[in-house]
């Protein structure tokens, strides 16, 4: 299968307030006096990498608000106690801010587990001899990673400093320029020395971020030895897709960091990865397909012994990015959709391992015909968001049926913004012993890096008719339920996102399919591609016939 110009990832930056983020800062900062543990010290410094990076993004240049991002990170490594955190209280009070901002989500800290204290420990063991170190972050994330890299190498007797820059243009070719007050920082740590380390979540599909940083080092005198890329994973260089990628990569120094990510100590047994399907399904051919690399982690507890059973943990996000996963599925649990959750260390949440078992397309049945219009009339009424357009969603349709081409029309009428589900796939409900029918995953697939974001209410109902394969008799009697259950008549409108829906998850299969190329999971997502292609043929054949 061919690799094409798709759109399955959406823009993840928000607008903000910047007294709100200062406020929030401050808040969480007051929580802590007289006692701050390491967790409550790092949700503190995702909030300030996070106002750290929209005023650098807004004003272009270093900025007071850095230096709490800093203080934060020293009190981190240093077990920081009440009087630092008095301190770092003044310099935020006094800290300027920019009324508006320009959030972007940093997808490590959000949706993989990244830890930032991670850079650290990888910095203890590239840098062994004192000497002088320049920091580079790559914003977003690299506010935060800067940060902690340069506290400590401060810790360990270095003479520091740290900037942070935003690369621009094309994904696949990012290009830094330093401003400059940068420059005139750079240039100066050329003069002294100094060793250049730029740290990043990194790197993505292409590299280029990290290309055009060291490459930007090198415009300004730095050396090519003196410079070390330090990022989250070991990437396979030669997949790179950034132009001359492996030539240019292989000409600088780059370290990933290590070890086990931060988890529970209760999860052992690591069943993320796709690997959850060998517990629930004994057939392989019955695996439902995975783009694995993007599978949030998970692990079980060792078989229980006691009351209390075996428990899955999730990561559902550090600090703030996590506390709205579980809020909602919180909510869900306790209107009856979904299994009890608990809220777990190192931003992960638990729930009982259920004796249950996965569904099939061609279970749907009239109960579960109704359990699915509740539990939509469910999300209806509790994940209800403000949202003007649907925009960004058109435009993500449209681009994928072009490079599909297929000559669909679409059109999205927005009604009733929610936070989607955005997996109603069979797979993703479990039929307890019991009978009762439970929804998994319900907090954080619609408000993730992929499409939809928030979303009409029309995207999960047209999810359901086509995951479940609903004949149009089906879909009538479904559409019918859900208006009985939440006063919304949406037949009018769920055409378009049937659409919608199906373009965006053809594009996330084939493109799934080329990342896991030569894997027992590329042909399940090549299929899985192939049957939504042919829902969009039909819908095509169906619109001609009707001219």
């Amino acid at each position: 299968m061919s690799a094409l110009n798709l759109l399955v990832f959406r823009a993840g930056q928000r607008h903000a307030s910047g007294h709100d983020l200062k406020a929030a800062l401050i808040t969480r900062l007051e929580s802590l006096a007289g006692y701050a543990s390491q967790e409550a010290l790092l949700g503190a410094l995702l909030l300030a990498g996070e106002l750290e990076c929209g005023v650098a993004d807004a004003a272009n240049t270093a900025h007071p608000v850095g230096l709490l991002t800093d203080g934060i990170a020293e009190g981190i490594l240093q077990a920081a106690t009440a009087p630092s955190l008095q301190n770092l209280l003044e310099v935020a009070r006094a800290a300027p801010v920019c009324e508006q901002l320009s959030i972007s989500v940093p997808e490590g800290f959000a949706y993989y587990a990244l830890d930032p204290l991670a850079y650290a420990h990888a910095l203890d063991r590239i840098l062994t001899n004192p000497g002088r170190v320049l920091v580079i972050g790559i914003r977003s994330i690299g506010s935060t990673l800067s940060a902690i890299a340069a506290a400590s190498a401060r810790l360990h007797g270095m003479e520091a400093r740290r900037i942070t820059v935003r690369p621009e243009g094309h994904p696949y070719n990012r290009r830094t320029e330093l401003s400059h007050a940068q420059l005139a920082v750079v240039q100066q740590a050329v003069s002294s020395g100094a060793t250049f380390v730029v740290v990043d979540e990194g790197p993505g599909l292409s590299g280029s971020s990290f290309l055009s940083v060291a490459e930007s080092l090198e415009r300004a005198g730095a050396l090519q030895e003196r410079i070390i890329l330090l990022g989250g994973h070991q990437p396979n260089v030669d997949a790179l897709c950034a132009a001359d990628a492996a030539q240019r990569w292989r000409r600088f120094r780059y370290h990933a960091v290590a070890g086990e990510p931060r988890r529970p100590a209760s999860g052992v047994d690591f069943v993320g990865a796709g690997q959850w399907r060998n517990r629930l399904l004994n057939d392989r051919s019955d695996w439902p397909p995975s783009w694995t690399s993007f599978e949030r982690l998970k692990y079980l507890s060792p078989a229980a012994h006691d009351d209390d059973g075996q428990r899955l943990f999730k990561f559902a996000g550090l600090g703030h990015y996590g506390d709205p996963v579980f809020k909602r599925e919180r909510t869900t649990a306790e209107c009856g959709f979904g299994p009890q959750i608990c809220q777990e260390s190192d931003g992960f949440v638990s729930y009982p391992w259920l004796e249950a078992s996965p569904l099939k397309a061609c279970n749907l049945s009239r109960s579960i015909l109704a359990r699915l219009a509740e539990y939509c009339a469910f999300r209806l009424r509790a994940f209800s968001v403000e949202l003007s357009d649907l925009n960004a969603l058109v435009q993500m349709a449209e681009h994928n049926l072009n490079e599909l081409k297929l000559d669909l029309p679409v059109m999205l009428h927005l009604e009733h913004p929610v936070i989607a589900d955005g997996r109603m796939q069979p797979h993703e409900w479990l039929l307890t012993k019991e009978g009762r029918l439970l929804k998994t995953d319900s907090g954080s697939h619609g408000d993730d890096h992929f499409f939809p974001g928030a979303t009409d209410i029309a995207w999960d109902l047209a999810g359901a008719m086509v995951e479940w394969r609903m004949t149009e008799e089906q879909g009538v009697a479904f559409l019918d339920l859900y208006r009985q259950a939440s006063g919304d008549d949406a037949s009018g409108r769920v055409d378009g996102f049937v659409t919608a829906y199906t373009a965006f998850r053809c594009a996330y299969s084939m493109m799934a399919a080329n990342a896991m190329h030569g894997t027992e999971e590329q042909p399940r997502l090549e299929r899985a591609a192939d049957g939504y292609r042919s829902v969009l043929t039909a819908m095509r054949s169906s619109s001609v016939a009707a001219l």
